[in-house]
C-alpha cells in the first residue's frame, strides 16, 4: 500500500471508518438506500428521471464514499468525510421527498438544501485529498474529480426544484442532476479505482498500449466533463467536440476494463464489470448522437425521451 501526501492512496478499510453495530456506515447506508429505492419503484410515484436521481442519492453516493475513503496515516478520516457519511441518508431522503412538492414551492426548494450541504462536504473531502498530494497519480486525481464534480449535480437539483432553468428546458436541468451524479461522480470514481488495480506502486500506468490507453482515457474522463458543461452553456461546437472526445474515451476505457481490469478481480466482480463495460458502449453511442443533434443545422438523431428510455 502506498501513501501519498500523508494519505493512503490505496483502499484502506480499518476501524477508523464510521461504523454502526459493527458494519461500515457507508455499507449500511447503501443497503438502506437500495431498500428504500426499491420501495419507490414499486410505489410508482416518481418519474423515470426522478428515479434515476433517487438511485444516485440513496445508493450511488454512499457506495462511492465507501470506496473513496482515504484515512490519514494515523488511521482517522477527516471531519468533512464523516459529516458526509452521517449526513447522506437524511439528506438523500429529503432530496427525494422534494419531488413530491410542486416545483418552485418553498418546501421543494428547502428540501434540496441538505443535499447541497452534504455534497459540499464531499467536495471538501476531495480537496483534502487533492491539495497536499497534487495532480498525481492519475487514478487518485480521477477519484478527486468525482468528489469535486458531485456538488454540481446537487446545485442542479436545487435549480430544478426551484423552477430555475435559465434558457434551457426544465428537463435539461433535471437531467444535469443525473449526469453529474453518474458521469460526474460514479464514472471518474470507477476510472480511479480501476486505475489503482493496473498501475504500479507510484500510480503510473504501464508503457504498453493498454496502459497508455487507460491513462489517456482516464484523463479525458476527468477533464471533458467540465468542457461538456461549458459547451452546453456557451457553444454547441464545443459541446459536440467535447462529447465526441468523451464518448470515444469512455468506450476505449470500457474496452480497457474488459482487457485488463477484469482479469485481476474475482469472477463475480469480473462478470459485473464486463456487463457494465458492454452496456456503456451503447449508452455512449446514444450520447454522441444526441450531442451531434444539438449542433445547429443537423438532423435530430435521438430525442430526450429516447435517451431517457
Amino acid at each position: 500500500m502506498t501513501t501519498v501526501g500523508g494519505q493512503n492512496s490505496a483502499p484502506h478499510f480499518t476501524n477508523s471508518h464510521p461504523t454502526i453495530v459493527g458494519f461500515r456506515l457507508t455499507d449500511a447506508n447503501t443497503v438502506f438506500g437500495a431498500i428504500l429505492w426499491s420501495m419507490l419503484v414499486a410505489a410508482d410515484i416518481l418519474s423515470t428521471v426522478e428515479l434515476f436521481v433517487a438511485l444516485a442519492v440513496l445508493v450511488i453516493l454512499p457506495l462511492g464514499l465507501g470506496v473513496a475513503m482515504t484515512p490519514r496515516r494515523s488511521g482517522r478520516t477527516p471531519l468533512v468525510y464523516r459529516l458526509a457519511v452521517f449526513g447522506q441518508p437524511p439528506a438523500a431522503i429529503l432530496a427525494v421527498a422534494s419531488f413530491t412538492f410542486p416545483t418552485a414551492s418553498v418546501s421543494a426548494v428547502a428540501l434540496t438544501l441538505p443535499w447541497v450541504a452534504v455534497t459540499a462536504c464531499v467536495a471538501l473531502f476531495g480537496l483534502w485529498r487533492l491539495l497536499p498530494r497534487g495532480f498525481t497519480p492519475l487514478p487518485e486525481l480521477a477519484i478527486d474529480a468525482a468528489l469535486l464534480y458531485v456538488p454540481v449535480g446537487a446545485v442542479a437539483l436545487f435549480l430544478s426544484r426551484a423552477g430555475i432553468s435559465f434558457h434551457f428546458k426544465p428537463i435539461i436541468i433535471l437531467l444535469t442532476v443525473v449526469h453529474y451524479h453518474y458521469a460526474g461522480f460514479a464514472l471518474p470514481l470507477i476510472a480511479g479505482m480501476a486505475g489503482r488495480l493496473v498501475t504500479d506502486d507510484s500510480g503510473r500506468f504501464g508503457s504498453d498500449f493498454a496502459g497508455r490507453a487507460m491513462a489517456a482515457t482516464t484523463l479525458v474522463i476527468v477533464v471533458n466533463l467540465a468542457l461538456i458543461a461549458i459547451g452546453i452553456t456557451f457553444s454547441p461546437l464545443v459541446e459536440v467536440v467535447a462529447v465526441a472526445f468523451f464518448t470515444v474515451a469512455v468506450v476505449v476505457f470500457a474496452l480497457s476494463i474488459l482487457g485488463s481490469v477484469v482479469l485481476q478481480v474475482d469472477r463475480v466482480r469480473g462478470v459485473l464489470l464486463s456487463l457494465a463495460a458492454v452496456a456503456v458502449v451503447w449508452t455512449m453511442a446514444l450520447a454522441l448522437a444526441y450531442g451531434y443533434s444539438a449542433y445547429p443545422g443537423t438532423p435530430q438523431l435521438v430525442t430526450i425521451d429516447e435517451m431517457i428510455v
